[in-house]
């Protein structure tokens, strides 16, 4: 059984890198002669592996979770082959196995082992961090529970020397600093002393280098759910126009806040960061917390750039079910200025948003009813306490097998349309005149993409 599971690993392998295709379990029967070189690879598995109680672990997350995978680590052109053990002997104090094979004349051999302690292997990448011909191998160990532990390997004629050893709570691999190569964003969370920081490791001459470590807001609790996340935001007018960020959305007190971290004046800071005490680098970000966290950062408008979610206090309508919040979506740039790029009321659970003209600000309430396979939303006029409210746009979910004829009830035109839903609108007659006809309320209805 070990040898066909070691036989499928091996021909999934090189189905997935030769012909670019998925097969499926009965086509491995059926496999073509595999090409010369690669036929001792099996061999050459079994022979590091057999009777070490050694089982395949494959990485956990990430893309590159094959249990067997082709790498060029020393930039020569030929595929060294990597892989992924775990080993049970019960005096073996690293359990987890990357063993590395080199391709030689006569076929793969063992080149390199590197060896991991804890439970799983979490991810690995395979990047140019230090600008050479070859790869580095960025490896995040599970250690235990929640505990992670990132390491970096430089493979130099097969021999694996580890260039960086650190635990973390989350990381990132980004050129920050604009060097056309990558560094490691390492985020380390201590609620403890509430010193949270991000620490910038850069290669240099054989070594990752700890280069600056930013604080992140004090009083963070612990990282948003995907908060950790990579865009851009915009330069000075004096040099790039478009600088990468590191954006992360963390936990404080009843609400959210998110950090800006970005390269400016030879460092990695936060951008966004209001210091307590002048140069101390201890702070909040006050320009970014806000009390929901619902909607993640995201390039709202499709211009390149991150922007962050701004809740917005929404008129109370008196209506059957209380609406989301409205979200103003504010752009950064480098000197940790932003600018709001427009407001948007977001329904969530029927998956779409609603981008609102300026002069609506202020002037509107939002209701929400529903009924068998329709869910409806409705834009009101408020015009006081003391009146009720006018309704003149209501946007439509519907679903069901009549929500072809209901989707033409009254004035209602069709915003969108897949094969089990129908989305619709129906500006109101006589009511009050928004601004928008039907073609303007197509333009700014969109469907969800981000699920959050």
């Amino acid at each position: 059984m070990k040898k066909t599971c070691l036989l499928f690993a091996v021909a999934a392998l090189l189905l997935g890198t030769l012909t670019g295709c998925f097969r499926s379990v009965d086509e491995l029967f059926t496999l073509p002669k595999l090409p010369e070189e690669y036929q001792n690879l099996q061999e050459k598995i079994e022979e590091v592996t057999t009777g070490a109680g050694a089982e395949y672990a494959a990485p956990i997350m990430g893309a590159n979770n094959q249990p067997v995978q082709l790498q060029d680590l020393d930039g020569d052109g030929v595929m060294e082959a990597l892989a992924f053990f775990r080993v049970s002997g019960a005096n073996d104090d690293k359990p987890l196995k990357i063993y590395i094979f080199r391709l030689t004349g006569d076929g793969y051999e063992l080149g390199a082992v590197i060896e991991g302690e804890g439970s799983a292997i979490n991810s690995i990448s395979y990047e140019d961090l230090s600008g050479g011909p070859g790869k580095e191998l960025v490896v995040s160990w599970l250690v235990s529970g929640n505990a992670y532990v990132l390491s970096v390997y430089s493979i130099e004629r097969y021999q694996a020397t580890e260039l960086l050893r650190t635990g973390y709570t989350s990381f990132e691999l980004q050129d920050l600093d604009m060097d056309n190569r990558k560094e490691i964003a390492v985020v380390r969370l201590d609620t403890i002393e509430g010193k949270s920081r991000v620490e910038f490791y850069d290669a240099e001459e054989n070594d990752m280098v700890l280069r600056c470590s930013p604080m992140l807001s004090q009083g963070v609790t612990g990282i948003v759910t995907d908060g950790v996340q990579t865009g851009y935001l915009r330069g000075n007018a004096e040099g790039n126009t478009t600088v990468p960020g590191l954006f992360i959305t963390s936990y404080q007190g009843e609400g959210v806040v998110t950090d800006i971290f970005a390269w400016r004046n030879g460092a990695l800071e936060n951008i966004t960061l209001e210091s307590s005490e002048a140069g101390s680098g201890v702070g909040v970000s006050n320009s970014t917390r806000r009390s929901k966290d619902d909607a993640m950062p995201t390039d709202i408008n499709d211009d390149n750039f991150l922007e962050i979610p701004m809740p917005v206090p929404l008129i109370s309508s008196g209506g059957s079910t209380t609406a989301e919040t409205l979200y103003t979506w504010v752009q950064y740039e480098l000197s940790g200025a932003g600018a709001p790029v427009f407001t948007t009321y977001h329904n969530f659970d029927d998956g779409w948003y609603f981008i609102l003209p300026d002069w609506w600000e202020n002037k509107i309430t939002v209701s929400q009813y529903s009924t068998i396979g329709e869910k409806a939303t409705a834009f009101s006029l408020w015009t006081g306490e003391e009146q009720e409210a006018e309704t003149f746009l209501t946007i439509y979910k519907l679903t069901g097998p009549n929500r072809y004829t209901r989707s033409r009830m009254g004035e209602r035109f069709t915003l969108t349309a897949d094969e089990n839903t129908i989305y619709s609108a129906e500006l109101k007659t006589g009511a009050w005149d928004c601004g928008l006809d039907a073609a303007g309320v197509q333009e700014l209805f969109k469907q969800s993409t981000t699920d959050w």
